[in-house]
Order: C-alpha cells, then sequence, then structure tokens
C-alpha cells in the first residue's frame, strides 16, 4: 500500500472515530497510527520530523488526539490534503 493511501485510510478512520468518540479514543487513535507508520520504515528507521510531508501529517494525528474535536478534525483534514498531494505526484 502506498503511503498516500496508508495516510488517507487513518485520517479518514481517525475522522469518524472523532464523530463518535468513545473513552478509549485517544489510545484507539494512537494504536492506529503507531500501526500505520510502519509503513514508512526503511533500513529500520523511520523519518525524521520535516524530512517527508506525509509522515509528518499521520504522527501530527496521533499528537492532536486528547485535544479538542476541532483540532483532530483540523489534523485529518491536513492528512487528507498531504495524500492528496502525494498521490498526484
Amino acid at each position: 500500500m502506498h503511503h498516500a493511501d496508508v495516510l488517507a485510510d487513518v485520517a479518514r478512520r481517525v475522522a469518524l472515530l472523532n464523530e463518535f468518540r468513545t473513552d478509549d479514543f485517544q489510545d484507539r487513535v494512537v494504536r492506529m497510527v503507531n500501526d500505520a507508520r510502519e509503513n514508512w520504515r526503511k533500513d529500520g528507521e523511520l523519518p525524521r520530523f520535516g524530512t517527508d510531508a506525509s509522515y509528518d501529517a499521520l504522527v501530527s494525528i496521533a499528537s492532536v488526539a486528547d485535544s479538542s474535536p476541532i483540532a483532530v478534525r483540523d489534523a485529518c483534514a491536513v492528512a487528507l490534503d498531504e495524500s492528496e498531494a502525494r498521490a498526484a505526484r
């Protein structure tokens, strides 16, 4: 699966979970992002922040998981925009 597809999938799933938050919302989001980020691992290493915009967008979703629903929605929107831009390249 391409990075753009993985990023879009996570962003869509998190956006849906964000609409119907449960007590374990943050844990579910972090687990989902951690599973997905393995797709970016190359030679055992993950990209450094600032070197891959799609990876940064993915990790940003997890970093705002304990924030307001609006912050999570915005992070998902940025991730979807980045996935579309990456797919167009």
